[in-house]
């Protein structure tokens, strides 16, 4: 029985992995545009570099590709504090910031939703879990407004800012702040933020 409710748990663990792999996949933008022309710079400077190496090792007098010869001459006679070779220095190291960033996956479009199913991944808006959890922090007696914010890309907590017209509020945050717990249950998000609640009452 016991060895059966182990084997269990690790299969749900393993699914829930594949799950929130899957979802990471689905949900990214891929960046293939990005990735295709980084692909091509680096092709082409390969193949010229291939060209201009082989004619090399050939003894071959002149450059095949047109102004290789004036670019290997100015090389070869600009100094290393030279603004033109800082400048060419600076290019080469921009292109290979933007090839790390081709790289880097896309901003998630949206909050994952939790699953043991690893053939199913669903995902809802951010926009659309701040008016929710706002909602479910309206339905609080005594509470009249409230802002929510995040979750974000490096934000991974929700900040409630909740108003009420009360003079003494006692609980009145745990409350909302349950109430959200509650609400963010029933979503089930893939990665559970964290819940901070800032009320302000009246004080006169």
């Amino acid at each position: 029985m016991a060895e059966t409710l182990v084997r269990d748990l690790i299969q749900e663990r393993q699914s829930r992995q594949l799950a929130r792999r899957l979802a990471g996949r689905e949900f990214r933008p891929r960046r293939a545009v990005a990735g295709l022309l980084a692909a091509l710079l680096v092709t082409a400077a390969g193949w010229a570099a291939a060209v201009e190496l082989l004619a090399a090792a050939l003894g071959a007098g002149v450059h095949p590709l047109p102004g290789a010869g004036r670019a290997v001459h100015a090389l070869r006679h600009q100094p290393w504090r030279s603004p033109d070779i800082r400048a060419t220095a600076a290019v080469l190291a921009g292109l290979g910031v933007a090839f790390l960033l081709a790289a880097v996956p896309g901003r998630m479009r949206g909050v994952p939703l939790d699953g043991a199913d690893p053939r199913l991944a669903g995902v809802v808006r951010r926009s659309a879990l701040r008016r929710t959890l706002a909602a479910a922090a309206l339905e609080v007696p005594g509470i009249e407004r409230v802002r929510v914010r995040g979750p974000g890309v490096f934000r991974r907590r929700i900040t409630v800012r909740a108003a009420t017209h009360y003079r003494n509020p006692a609980n009145l945050e745990e409350l909302v702040e349950r109430a959200v717990d509650d609400r963010l249950d029933r979503v089930e998000p893939m990665y559970r933020p964290l819940v901070a609640v800032r009320l302000s009452w009246r004080k006169d």
